[in-house]
Parts: C-alpha cells; structure tokens; sequence
C-alpha cells in the first residue's frame, strides 16, 4: 500500500511542478531593447521616462503633459542577462522601449484588467489604465492590479489649490511596451469618403475637416442647380418667345446670352464660395 501512495504523491509534484512552469512561461518578462541612459537624478525602477535632449542621451520622468513624449521604462539592470555599463553616464539609468517588464502604476484610471492599455497618469512616471481621453499608450498590461491588490501604498491627488481630489493605490504590474496611438480614443472626426476627402485636400492643399467637405458639396450641388434651372427657364422661355414672335430673334437671342451669362456667375460664385471654405 505504501508504493502506491508514493506514486501517487509524485504524479501529484510532479503535476502541480508543470503547472508552476506553465505559469511562469505564460508571462516571459525582459526582452526587447535595453539601453543605458544619463539621467539628471536617480530615477525608481518602473518609472515610465522620456528623452529630455537632441542627442537622445539624457532622459527623465515622463509627465502627462508631454504624453506623447513616452519613451520607455526604468529596469533594474541586475535582472537584465547582459549588460553594457557606459562610464560616462551621469547616473546611468537603463531603459528599456520594448519588450515586458514592472511598471509602476496607480488605480486613477480604475481597476486594471490583464489586457487593458496603460498610459501617463497625473503622477509624474506612474501609469494607469487607459480611457478614451488619452491620445497615446504606454503598452498593455499583463495582469491585473486594483485598490485591493498588494501595492506600494496610497497617494493623495490634489488640484492646483492643494485640495484632494483623489486617493490611488500604488503598485508595480508586468506591462507589454508597445508606445502607439489610443486604440480606444474616440474620434470626433465625421467620417467622409475617400475620394471626397481627397478632392477637399488637393483643393485646399491641406486636411480638411469632414464637415467643411459636406457643407462644401452643399454648396456646390445648390449653386449647380441654381444655375441650370435659371439656364432652363431662360432657354425655354426664348424658344416659346421665337415660336410667337420670330421677328424679334435680335432681342430674344440678347436675353437668352444674358440668362446664360446669369447661370455661369451663379456658378462661379458658388464655386469660389467652396474654395474660400476649403481654404481659409
């Protein structure tokens, strides 16, 4: 009786040893690019950074301000396989831009679900789940963190009077870097054909707004109409006038050349109506 219970101790480690490996090689953290970069302080672990001068070597904390000025990740060098040490960096900080490691983040965006898209919260370098406000992400979170997750604490959220607005919860999370435009940003933009978007940019030599293009066309299908119903009308009444009167062609011809030249102003001033509109 005693081998049997033996067997069937192992096949139970033995399992419960394959579902820890799943686990963990379900989320594969590191990867990516990692670079070594100066910094004017020392910045924390997890802290979401942007590059801060025109040779691209000196970054700092990331604000909300400059949201889409996300430029990766602060990582603790000791977890990286290899490294390169510069000795001339200034507190040589190491970033990485690709890749999945801990990210600082907070609950201000609300509870965060694997899945979800992170971005810049109002806490310089701490993200937060992404809205539909935000026009950049930082990346995709791993797994999930809300107020009742272990954390790193609570902070206050004050507006510029000093008066507390909010209390987040703090904590580090496994994001997936990928820095984009917000997928789940609403657009406010009124959708339009292509080929009417493309007439309304070669007109005015720049991105023109949907609802300039539709209220263009307005104008310009009311500006034709106009014209060829003052064309018909005048067109017709000669012929009649002809039929009833053919020694007056002189003057009946003269009216008619008048009424053709009344249909092309009215077009021509709609048609310059439309470009200013598109123009200006």
């Amino acid at each position: 009786m005693k081998i049997p219970r033996l067997i069937i101790g192992v096949t139970l480690a033995a399992a419960t040893l394959v579902v820890a490996v799943q686990s963990v090689q379900a989320t594969e953290y590191g990867g990516g690019n990692v670079q070594g970069y100066a910094a004017e302080q020392k910045i924390d672990y997890g802290t979401i950074v942007e590059l801060t001068d025109r040779e691209n070597s000196l970054v700092s904390i990331a604000s909300q301000e400059e949201l889409n000025n996300m430029f990766g990740v602060v990582v603790d060098p000791q977890q990286l396989p290899v490294r390169i040490s510069s000795g001339d960096l200034e507190n040589e900080t190491y970033v990485a831009v690709s890749g999945t490691y801990n990210v600082l983040v907070s609950t201000q965006g609300g509870t965060i679900n694997a899945g979800d898209y992170i971005t810049l919260s109002s806490l310089n370098g701490i993200g937060m789940k992404a809205g539909t406000d935000e026009e950049s992400v930082f990346g995709r979170a791993v797994v999930g963190f809300g107020e009742n997750s272990a954390g790193r604490g609570e902070v206050q959220i004050r507006d510029v009077d000093g008066n507390v607005i909010d209390t987040v919860t703090l904590g580090s999370i496994a994001v997936t870097i990928e820095i984009q435009s917000n997928p789940n940003e609403e657009s406010t933009e009124v959708n339009a054909p292509d080929i009417l978007k493309r007439v309304g940019q070669a007109i005015a030599e720049k991105e023109v707004s949907a609802i300039r293009i539709y209220i263009s066309l307005a104008i310009t299908a009311v500006s034709l109409i106009t014209a060829l119903v003052v064309l018909y009308t005048g067109v017709r009444s000669s012929v009649i006038s002809i039929g009833r009167n053919p020694m007056s062609k002189r003057s009946i011809f003269r009216a008619l050349l008048e009424v053709i030249l009344t249909s092309a102003v009215i077009l021509v001033i709609g048609l310059f109506a439309v470009y200013l509109l598109l123009r200006l």
